[in-house]
């Protein structure tokens, strides 16, 4: 069962992960406004970036279906482009 094995995370954990990390950023819009809006984010809008590119290629987890679309012949290159 999914909730007994800490290894797996589910898309909504995943999700919420993404919507944690962008905190940040959101803050700076808040407070500086769009126009003020440092690089402090850099980090985390990579990390995103990459947490959410692995939800859709690796794991399957998108609105297209449940399918990887890796391609381990071409060492990790996304099938569809």
């Amino acid at each position: 069962i999914p909730m007994d094995d800490p290894t797996l995370i589910s898309r909504q954990q995943l999700f919420a992960r993404i919507v944690g990390g962008l905190g940040g950023r959101a803050a700076e819009e808040i407070i500086f406004g769009d126009s003020e809006v440092t690089t402090g984010a850099a980090g985390d809008l990579q990390q995103i970036t990459g947490l959410a590119k692995q939800m859709v290629v690796t794991f399957g987890m998108s609105d297209i279906g449940p399918w990887s679309l890796m391609d381990a012949a071409q060492s990790g290159d996304v099938i569809m482009r």
